[in-house]
C-alpha cells in the first residue's frame, strides 16, 4: 500500500534530513481521523464524502478500498484523506504547503516567555484560516473544496502534535531545534529524533481499520465530558498554545530533558518519558477529533442538495475464513485478520523498519512481516529466524499491490521448525 510506503520513506528522511517530519505519523492521523468521522452526524458524512468526491486522489482511494462490515468506503474516504497533504510534501504539487504543518513559538529556557510565531501568514494557523474559509465557500471549485477539506482533517491533527507548536532555543541550538528534529535521545539502544518519538505515539498500523478500532479506545478513555479543555480552548491558536505548554511541559521537561544534536552522543530517555508522553498523545488525539468534528459542522457549508452515503459499503456477507493460509493466498483476504505460513528467506534490518521476506527474497517475495523500529527490540536477533518456518498473525494490509502484516508484538509470530 502506498501508504506504507510513504511511512518508511518519511521515517527514513526524519533520519537523514535536518527538516519538519510529519506531524503524528500516517497511523495517528487515521485514528484522529475516525474519531471525528465517528462523531459527525448521517447528514454530516454524506456531505464530506460528497465533498471528497471531487479530490484528485478520490479513484485511487476508492479503488484501494477493500469492503468489510466494520469500516465503510466514506469513512474510509475520510481517514485516507487525512494523511494526503503529508503524501503530497515536496512533490511539486500546487497543493503542497510545507510550512502549514507547524508553527514555531520560540521555547528559551529557563522562563519560556510567550513568544510569537515567526511566520504568522505561513504556518499551521494560516493554513487552517484558509481551509475554514474556502469550505465556507460554496462557490469555490469543487476540486480546491476537497483539498482543503483534506487539509482541515490534517492540519486540525498537526495543531495537535505539540513538537508542531515549539522550537526549542539554547546555546546548543542558536536557530532552535526544529520541533526536536535536531534533538536527539536514546529510548532504547539507538540515538532517534524526539520529534519522531512523538510522531509515532498514537499507533504504528497503516491499516484504517485498526486506527478506527483505536479510535475508539481513546473515544472511550477521554469523552467529550471529561475534557474541560474543549470549552476552555476554542480556537485553533488556543489549541496551537495548548500544545506550546504539553511541549514545554512533557515534551522538554520544563528545559530539563537532555539531548544532543546527534545520534552517536544522544542520552538516553528518562524512566517512563514515552509513557507519560503516550498519555499525552492519546488525551491530545482525542481533543483534536472532537474539534475536528466541531470544525467540520461549523465550516463546510454545501451550495444544493447532498446525495446520501453509498448504501451497500459496509453489508459484506460475512464468510468462513481459513485457521490458517500459504503466502501466495494471502493477496486474498486484504483488511482480514489471518494466520499466514511461510518460510523466512530474508531479513533485512534498517535503522527504522526491519522487513522479513516469506518464500522468496525481494522483490519476488509473495508476502513481507514489517516490524517498525519502535517495536524491534522486542523480537530479539532477528537474523535467527532465517530459514526457519513461522506463522505470521495479524492483519493483512496492501504495499506494492503485495500483501504483508505489520508486526507490533512478538506474540504474532511463531516458529514451527525449519525448513
Amino acid at each position: 500500500m502506498k501508504s506504507i510506503l510513504l511511512a518508511l520513506f518519511l521515517a527514513v528522511c526524519s533520519l537523514l534530513l535536518p527538516n519538519y517530519a510529519e506531524a503524528w505519523s500516517g497511523p495517528g492521523h487515521l485514528a484522529i481521523a475516525a474519531e471525528a468521522y465517528r462523531e459527525l452526524s448521517p447528514e454530516l458524512k454524506a456531505e464530506v464524502f460528497d465533498v471528497l468526491k471531487a479530490h484528485p486522489d478520490y479513484a485511487k482511494w476508492e479503488k484501494a478500498y477493500h469492503p468489510n462490515p466494520n469500516l465503510d468506503l466514506a469513512a474510509y474516504v475520510f481517514m485516507k484523506s487525512s494523511t494526503w497533504p503529508d503524501e503530497i510534501r515536496r512533490s511539486g504539487s500546487t497543493y503542497d504547503h510545507p510550512n502549514w504543518h507547524f508553527i514555531d513559538y520560540p521555547l528559551v529556557p529557563p522562563t519560556f516567555p510567550l513568544e510569537p510565531g515567526p511566520k504568522p501568514m505561513d504556518d499551521v494557523l494560516f493554513g487552517v484560516m484558509q481551509c475554514e474559509k474556502t469550505l465556507s465557500d460554496t462557490n469555490a471549485s469543487p476540486e480546491l473544496r476537497a483539498v482543503y477539506l483534506s487539509w482541515l482533517v490534517h492540519l486540525v491533527g498537526d495543531v495537535h502534535q505539540p513538537l508542531h507548536c515549539a522550537s526549542l532555543f539554547t546555546d546548543t541550538y542558536p536557530k532552535g531545534d526544529k520541533g526536536g528534529n535536531d534533538f536527539y535521545v536514546k529510548p532504547a539502544q539507538s540515538g532517534v529524533r524526539l520529534h519522531g518519538i512523538w510522531d509515532g505515539l498514537l499507533g504504528s498500523s497503516p491499516n484504517p481499520r485498526t486506527q478506527w478500532n483505536y479510535a475508539i479506545q481513546i473515544e472511550a478513555k477521554y469523552s467529550r465530558t471529561a475534557l474541560p479543555e474543549l470549552i476552555k480552548h476554542q480556537s485553533p491558536k488556543d489549541w496551537s498554545l495548548e500544545s506550546r505548554e504539553l511541549a514545554i511541559e512533557k515534551g522538554y521537561l520544563s528545559g530539563q530533558l537532555q539531548g544532543s544534536t546527534n545520534s552517536d552522543t544522544a542520552p538516553s530517555l528518562p524512566p517512563d518519558y514515552t509513557k507519560q508522553a503516550k498519555q499525552v498523545a492519546e488525551k491530545q488525539g482525542a481533543l483534536a477529533g472532537y474539534r475536528l468534528a466541531d470544525e467540520i459542522q461549523k465550516y463546510l457549508k454545501c451550495g444544493g442538495p447532498v446525495p446520501p452515503l453509498p448504501k451497500n459499503t459496509n453489508n459484506v456477507v460475512q464468510r468462513i475464513l481459513p485457521e490458517k493460509i500459504g503466502t501466495l493466498e494471502a493477496s486474498k483476504y486484504y483488511d482480514e485478520t489471518m494466520v499466514v505460513t511461510g518460510k523466512v528467506v530474508q531479513v533485512t534490518v534498517r535503522p527504522n523498519v526491519a522487513i522479513l521476506n516469506l518464500d522468496q527474497p525481494s522483490p519476488d517475495s509473495p508476502f513481507t512481516a514489517v516490524i517498525f523500529q519502535e517495536n524491534v527490540s522486542q523480537f530479539g536477533d532477528l537474523q535467527k529466524l532465517k530459514n526457519q518456518a513461522v506463522e505470521i498473525n495479524g492483519t493483512i494490509t496492501e504495499y506494492h499491490d503485495k500483501p504483508e502484516i505489520v508486526l507490533e508484538s512478538p506474540n504474532q509470530i511463531k516458529v514451527v521448525g525449519s525448513k
